[in-house]
């Protein structure tokens, strides 16, 4: 829904793709340092703190993704309203 409102303003889309990319860039400095920021909880044990772990590097790399194919998108509408 909020794409569709972006979808024909490009000056409008950077700053939208920006912060996808500064999210994802976020949530994998998080996932770098998730065994020191973690609690140490008896019961979880290791494979629960792999697995958030991974979770937290799957999304940060979907929103990564998003992000630069959005600011692709935007980068190519501008250069052709520019033509």
């Amino acid at each position: 829904m909020i794409l569709r409102q972006l979808e024909n303003c490009p000056e409008k889309r950077i700053p939208v793709a920006m912060a996808l990319i500064v999210a994802g860039l976020s949530m994998t400095v998080i996932g770098t340092s998730w065994s020191r920021l973690s609690p140490s909880l008896p019961h979880l044990g290791p494979n629960w703190n792999d697995f958030f772990r991974g979770v937290l590097f799957g999304v940060a790399i979907v929103l990564e993704i998003a992000g630069v194919a959005i600011a692709a998108k935007a980068a190519a509408l501008r250069k052709r309203n520019s033509l």
